[in-house]
């Protein structure tokens, strides 16, 4: 009887043990998907290009680690860029690998970031240029 009670709680115990999932305690990526951009705006010293009814919106794509963009800017032009990214608290890094402007290819580029709903909103001052850009989940 000693040995069957012993099996049972054994038995129990490694049921326990296989039905906790670690996974629940890891916060999941909040950029993790498919993004397109609703909104932008861009201030220089001497202008400001703000952008509601995008014609062609850029469409942003992001895996765990990964990000590539792009969107339509003339008949057969195309703007986009990707690379490898890092978010901690609200600060979302890229580091571009490839782009159309090879000048950004290398460096990182910080942005300050949040996400609400659905809504994505990053922004950015650095060398006199102040911007931001809002982007909305696409429903998988």
């Amino acid at each position: 009887m000693k040995k069957t009670n012993s099996l049972v709680l054994a038995f129990i115990a490694i049921l326990i043990i296989a039905c906790n999932n670690p996974k629940k305690a890891v916060i999941e990526n909040p950029y993790v998907g498919a993004w397109v951009q609703i909104a932008s705006k861009r201030v220089t010293p001497d202008t400001t290009i703000e952008r509601t009814q995008i014609a062609n919106p850029g469409v942003k794509l992001l895996t765990k680690k990964h990000y590539a963009f792009g969107h339509q800017t003339g008949e057969n032009t195309i703007f986009g860029g990707g690379g490898e990214y890092s978010y901690h608290d609200s600060i979302f890094t890229s580091y571009p690998k490839y782009h159309s402007n090879s000048a950004g290819v290398g460096a990182s580029l910080r942005w300050k970031s949040t996400i609400k709903g659905d809504l994505w909103t990053i922004s950015y001052d650095t060398l006199n240029i102040k911007g931001s850009e809002t982007w909305k989940r696409i429903p998988e």
